[in-house]
């Protein structure tokens, strides 16, 4: 590699230490093995007895409770600090896997589903935690970066997940990937507690008789952060929370629609599910280096015109190529809008009051997700079609929004 070229790459990347590199590493454990399930989820939930009305019911189950959770979540990051509920949640995560592992039937794996999302009270921390640890005006490539590195080990995860439901049928091949999951968060959680540092000033020590009172006092402290808020976030919350509402109609019942309706058998979906990823690893770090050259609005709105069309294509489609295209490019809109979002909202929001206000709006993104899911499955058992119709049109409710209402800050919070 010439040496200039050399360098360029070195400065490109000289975020990627510290806390970041420790989060990317640990997050190369849990994305290769979580990217292997996801794509088989709901497939393997129905075979375990659940109708889309109780797989939707289910989720929103688990968006409840972890909505529940962050809220209280959010208040210990920015009081008590990020690392230790971190490091001690992502323990109580892999625990959750045992009952996926050895679910005889869906109520099984509602416990599992209870139990992750109430660790999941880390995730404010966690997104705190990142935010504090990239320089400003290295946000857009390092959200991208923390999202590609760990995608390059998780490409073939869907592939090695197909090769495991082919050789042993959906429901011993899926127990087999998720006892590869369980080992990999386990390892994630050792990585974070023996290298994760505290990023907050003066953190103080968690007091159990105070813990009675802190969702009251989250609600509170969340009420007087989200006054401060500018007018500007409030539009891109409100572009995100009708993203959020769409998610799960299409992303639960996308693999039941794939091979229910297009047609696709369980290594072709795991081949389509792998190209998206690819994409998002091929073009990820160019599209980070995007949004911070060409702004974070203007990369938004371009995600969602990659997203809609593809979308309303998606209902119509019958085969495996048609498929194929269309998840390509979802992974090119994926790769563009993560990093283009979460650097805009961290530019918008000072570092003291961080862990609250980026908690509240993943928490009320999370409230949108809750009637989402049993919306989707009932309207899925009506007409297979018909969350996907939804999707779409909200799709394009929020390109409006973004293009005519979302403004960027003129000084970018550190």
């Amino acid at each position: 590699m010439p040496t200039g070229l050399a360098s360029e790459l070195k400065e490109e990347l000289s975020f990627m230490r510290g806390n970041i590199l420790v989060l990317i590493v640990s997050w190369v454990f849990t994305e290769f093995s979580t990217s292997m399930i996801y794509p088989y989820q709901s497939l393997y939930i129905r075979d375990l007895g659940a109708s889309p009305f109780i797989l939707g019911l289910m989720s929103s189950m688990g968006y409840f409770l972890l909505c529940l959770v962050r809220i209280p979540g959010s208040y210990l990051a920015d009081k008590y600090g990020r690392r230790s509920i971190i490091v001690a949640m992502t323990y109580g995560v892999a625990t959750s896997y045992l009952f996926y592992i050895f679910a005889p039937d869906w109520r099984f794996v509602l416990i599992g589903i209870t139990i992750n999302n109430l660790c999941l009270i880390y995730q404010p921390a966690l997104e705190a935690i990142q935010a504090d640890s990239l320089p400003p005006e290295r946000r857009g490539v390092g959200y991208a970066a923390s999202r590609v590195v760990p995608s390059v080990a998780a490409a073939v995860s869907p592939l090695i997940a197909g090769f495991l439901v082919e050789r042993y049928q959906l429901v011993l091949g899926m127990r087999i990937a998720y006892g590869m999951v369980l080992a990999a968060s386990l390892a994630a959680a050792v990585i974070r507690m023996i290298f994760l540092k505290e990023t907050l000033d003066s953190p103080r020590k968690i007091e159990l008789k105070e813990l009675g009172n802190t969702f009251i006092e989250s609600i509170r402290s969340i009420a007087e952060a989200w006054r401060l808020i500018p007018k500007n976030l409030m539009f891109l919350v409100l572009a995100s929370l009708i993203a959020a509402f769409s998610d799960p109609m299409f992303y639960l019942f996308a693999s039941l629609y794939a091979i229910d309706k297009i047609g696709v058998n369980g290594m072709e979906w795991a081949l389509v599910n792998t190209a998206s990823m690819v994409i998002v690893i091929i073009a990820g770090l160019p599209l980070g280096r995007f949004v911070d050259a060409i702004g974070r609005k203007k990369s938004i709105v371009l995600a969602y015109l990659l997203f809609t069309p593809p979308t309303i294509y998606f209902i119509f489609c019958r085969d495996f190529i048609s498929l194929l295209i269309i998840y390509i490019m979802f992974g090119l809109g994926s790769a563009l809008v993560r990093p283009a979002q979460s650097a805009l909202q961290a530019d918008l929001i000072p570092r003291d009051r961080r862990g609250r206000i980026i908690g509240t709006i993943g928490t009320l993104n999370i409230l949108a997700m809750i009637p989402s899911s049993t919306l989707g499955g009932l309207l899925y058992q009506v007409n297979p079609a018909s969350p996907f119709v939804l999707s779409a049109i909200l799709g394009v409710v929020t390109l409006l929004i973004v293009a005519f209402l979302v403004k960027e800050p003129h000084r970018r919070e550190v």
